[in-house]
């Protein structure tokens, strides 16, 4: 089994999804909507055919640009087969998203597609192959870690070595690792109360794994400046909702851990796990239709960190002894605490 869409699959959904935003736009209300919201809702109706399939594709298209584009279809990680790792529809907002999900899965459903759907921040719908969620990279190291951290040449700093320790912290990227993004701006880690925290725990030897639900070369670009070479070998990039696993090697650039996408739903469904792994995960979204959930749920919540702002009434209760809260400030604070523990 492998990780990414094929082309018949995509075509169809990437068809559902348009109709969904722009039947969602046509009967929205802008002045019931506030900031990117507004505008698009006022956009759509000052000119309709700006937003066909092709100029959402179109939008979605440029790692960089995008975010400048509150409507729009990305397809990540596409190859010239014509499949994708994922695709995101992004442009519905409020309670009418879930009802567009649900709406697409019934269709899906009724084509004979088997295509898992969930929601992503404010206004996405997230499209992958079943199994395909942020729990898939943490199967997969539970089930391959020493293979993997010899493919990205892991070597142990003076003060944790992960081959011996297993110690691994996985987290989410938006709101947990650095701000999320806004349009005409993507922040990074360097702009981030994380940095150094996260580099200390690097230096010290312990392996950090980006879990991210968004574009994987906008992922790595987000980390990559703030990083040091040295460390470069402790650091593993899960993105396009878990679809690829890459680490950094020597020059830095993305390399993909080579037997991933065509192993990784093996490991997943086998629940069989090689290694016990001393891995804690930070998230900063505690409901169960939230993109962080599947991690959560794997780690178990004993290792989960939730940094949501608050704890809101549709988060699973028993993650309540993992809330810290602040967000990116919880996250910081979490991994300067957790470093302490571990090297006393």
């Amino acid at each position: 089994m492998i990780t990414v869409i094929s082309p018949t699959y995509l075509r169809s959904i990437i068809q559902l999804s348009g109709d969904a935003i722009r039947e969602f736009l046509a009967h929205a209300d802008a002045s019931q909507f506030k900031g990117e919201a507004h505008h698009a809702i006022s956009a759509f109706h000052a000119n309709p055919s700006d937003f066909t399939d092709d100029k959402l594709i179109a939008y979605g298209s440029d790692i960089i640009t995008a975010i400048d584009h509150p409507v729009r279809i990305e397809l990540r990680g596409k190859t010239p087969q014509g499949s994708a790792a994922q695709m995101v529809a992004k442009g519905i907002w409020g309670p009418k998203r879930t009802q567009a999900k649900s709406q697409i899965n019934q269709k899906c459903q009724e084509l004979g597609f088997s295509i898992f759907l969930k929601l992503a921040g404010t206004s996405s719908i997230e499209f992958n192959v079943p199994g395909v969620d942020k729990s898939l990279p943490i199967h997969y190291l539970q089930g391959a870690f020493e293979e993997v951290l010899q493919e990205m040449n892991y070597q142990p700093g003076e003060k944790i070595n992960s081959l011996k320790t297993r110690i691994v912290i996985a987290a989410d990227g938006d709101d947990t690792i650095y701000s999320g993004p806004r349009v005409g701006s993507l922040p990074t880690l360097a702009d981030s109360p994380v940095k150094e925290p996260l580099l200390d725990y690097l230096r010290a030897g312990g392996v950090f794994m980006l879990v991210s639900g968004n574009d994987i070369n906008r992922t790595f670009k987000r980390i990559i400046d703030t990083l040091t070479p040295e460390v470069y070998c402790r650091v593993l990039i899960a993105a396009n909702g878990g679809a690829e696993l890459v680490h950094i090697n020597a020059k830095g650039h993305a390399t993909p851990i080579s037997n991933y996408k065509k192993h990784a739903l093996d490991w997943a469904q086998a629940l069989t796990p090689k290694h016990h792994l001393d891995m804690f995960y930070i998230g900063d979204d505690g409901s169960k239709e939230g993109n962080d959930y599947p991690a959560f749920k794997t780690v178990g919540f004993k290792h989960s960190v939730l940094v949501a702002k608050k704890f809101l009434s549709d988060y699973d209760p028993g993650l309540e002894p993992a809330y810290i809260g602040g967000l990116l400030q919880g996250t910081a604070k979490f991994m300067q605490d957790f470093l302490s523990s571990r090297i006393k």
